[in-house]
């Protein structure tokens, strides 16, 4: 029988079959991920080269690159160790950024 969805990337388990939809993940996903946890896993990587966008990108722009990134690299699409650091490391990039542009 499928898992239900479990609350982000802390309890994913990328070995079952999934915890929803992209959607859904990336929701649980955000709402785990603070400020200060995204730039632990950022370090010193810039967020701009994470979602390989310029860094003269509008908003707009960055948030349509995050959900091309985001379903690229989905877990369910892509299992294994690395998808998983590099989601991290794009939501970790956008939640930056966010805070960057003042967006909630």
């Amino acid at each position: 029988m499928k898992k239900g969805f479990c609350d982000g990337y802390k309890t994913y388990d990328p070995d079952s079959e999934g915890f929803g939809d992209a959607s859904q993940w990336q929701q649980a996903f955000k709402q785990r991920m603070g400020f200060e946890e995204a730039q632990e896993i950022l370090g010193i990587n810039d967020p701009y080269t994470i979602l390989e966008i310029s860094q003269d990108s509008t908003f707009e722009q960055i948030k349509k690159q995050y959900h091309k990134m985001a379903i690229k690299w989905h877990p369910d699409k892509n299992i294994g160790q690395d998808t998983n650091e590099k989601m991290k490391e794009i939501i970790a990039a956008y939640t930056i950024l966010k805070k960057k542009f003042n967006v909630k």
